[in-house]
């Protein structure tokens, strides 16, 4: 009985360890499961992408061009306590500023200028085409990618087409609308022989102005390039060439705007991109009047269009900061995106009208775009006369073969196409198209 007595003690004291240990594993299973459960409810850390380099400069191109030529450096009077050297690759990303802030100091909101009532209403309400196929489905071509040289390329970030170039005169126009103090440099940082330029003095003084400058509207180029399938590096180029990324005009009102339209680049606009003209006419002239279509338009109706196109680009605004209006300047990027793909139909056209054959049979997409280069800078009837004199000689339409048969009032559109596609570190002034006037209508057959 004793025995059997301790045995259950023995027994009972081992149940009650036994139990013991369970109730504190238990306790533990859900201590961990409780932590476990608390970091699953914590935002996970996010690696913050590396940024690109950047990739304003394309590499590739068809012939070297020359240095263009600085303007001499100029003496101060009397040296400032802090001299300015001219600006260097090192200077250029110390000088350049990128934050959020410092950009909203060289370009502050806009106050809306009740002239540009019709231009407001249709910033508002214009509609692209749901496809966006750009150029390439004008053409019907399907472009190999992988090969494109980087001018035709739109990157998946706004950092990739980052610039950094010297503009001289971007740095004139910051200095006269006093985005820039350069009262340290003599004539106020403007050369004496081209009121429009600055010199290296003015340069300096509005370098990191004209760094956020050319920078500030590369989101919006980015948007628009992937909307419309127009190459973002090839707009930010055109720019950089056409006016510097000042989109005012550039001495008379004969071109305005970041890709300098003229009253014959606004036609070609109006005539070969339907869907633009279906929503713009109308805030210009009476509806039943646009119904007709551009090409059955008055000549004064059509000069009322074609002028008040001019008037939508060109975003200078005298009662604005800095005298433009950032609202309609970043619209401006669109209607010249617009433009561009009314000229790929205009070129379509004219190979077909000219050698009977569709575009996608004749030449390769990078040499059709640089034939539209040429149709928007020196019109149609420049590019048709070359594609003329080239299918004489040959079956195919190369870039070779119709640059070589430019007629010799437009021969410069070559020198242009060249340096729009091989954008250098110091940019060329903006110069206007060819003197003389060449056709912009190009009937079908």
């Amino acid at each position: 009985m004793v025995h059997t007595l301790a045995y259950q003690r023995k027994t009972s004291g081992e149940s009650l360890g036994a139990l013991k240990r369970l109730t504190i594993l238990g306790m533990l299973a859900v201590l961990l499961g409780g932590m476990l459960l608390w970091g699953m409810r914590r935002s996970p850390a996010v690696q913050a992408d590396v940024l690109q380099a950047g990739l304003a400069t394309p590499r590739v191109h068809l012939t070297p061009l020359p240095k263009t030529a600085e303007p001499a450096p100029i003496q101060a009077a009397a040296p400032a306590e802090n001299p300015v050297s001219a600006p260097s690759n090192q200077a250029v990303q110390a000088a350049a500023p990128q934050s959020a802030p410092e950009l909203a100091q060289v370009l502050p909101r806009p106050q809306l200028d009740p002239a540009n009532e019709y231009i407001y209403r249709f910033m508002q309400s214009y509609r692209p085409l749901e496809q966006g196929g750009g150029c390439a489905a004008i053409w019907e071509v399907v472009p190999d990618y992988v090969q494109l040289p980087n001018w035709l390329t739109t990157p998946g970030s706004a950092s990739q087409i980052y610039s950094k170039v010297s503009l001289y005169f971007l740095a004139a126009m910051l200095i006269r609308n006093n985005a820039v103090d350069a009262s340290e440099c003599p004539n106020n940082g403007i050369s004496l022989e081209n009121p429009w330029v600055a010199t290296t003095c003015g340069l300096n003084k509005a370098y990191g102005a004209v760094i956020a400058w050319q920078n500030r509207f590369n989101q919006v180029i980015l948007d628009i390039a992937q909307e419309t399938g127009v190459p973002a590096q090839l707009m930010k180029n055109i720019f950089s060439r056409e006016s510097q990324f000042w989109p005012g005009i550039f001495t008379t009102l004969e071109e305005a705007g970041f890709g300098q339209l003229t009253v014959g680049g606004a036609d070609v606009l109006l005539m070969w991109n339907k869907n633009f003209y279906d929503q713009f006419c109308p805030t210009v002239l009476v509806p039943e009047a646009c119904k007709k279509g551009y090409t059955n338009l008055s000549v004064n109706e059509q000069q009322m269009l074609t002028g008040a196109l001019v008037r939508m680009v060109n975003a200078t605004c005298p009662t604005c900061p800095e005298g433009v209006d950032p609202a309609q300047a970043e619209f401006s990027v669109r209607v010249f995106a617009e433009n561009l793909i009314a000229n790929c139909n205009q070129v379509g056209q004219t190979i077909q009208n000219e050698v009977g054959r569709p575009p996608n049979r004749t030449s390769s997409y990078q040499d059709l775009w640089l034939f539209t280069l040429v149709n928007y800078h020196a019109g149609s009837g420049c590019l048709r006369d070359a594609i003329r004199n080239a299918a004489a000689k040959n079956y195919d339409l190369s870039w070779d073969l119709v640059a070589a048969s430019l007629p010799d009032y437009c021969a410069s559109a070559k020198l242009y196409v060249e340096e729009v596609i091989y954008m250098p570190e110091v940019a060329p002034n903006p110069t206007p198209p060819p003197n003389e006037p060449t056709p912009t209508a190009t009937p079908a057959p």
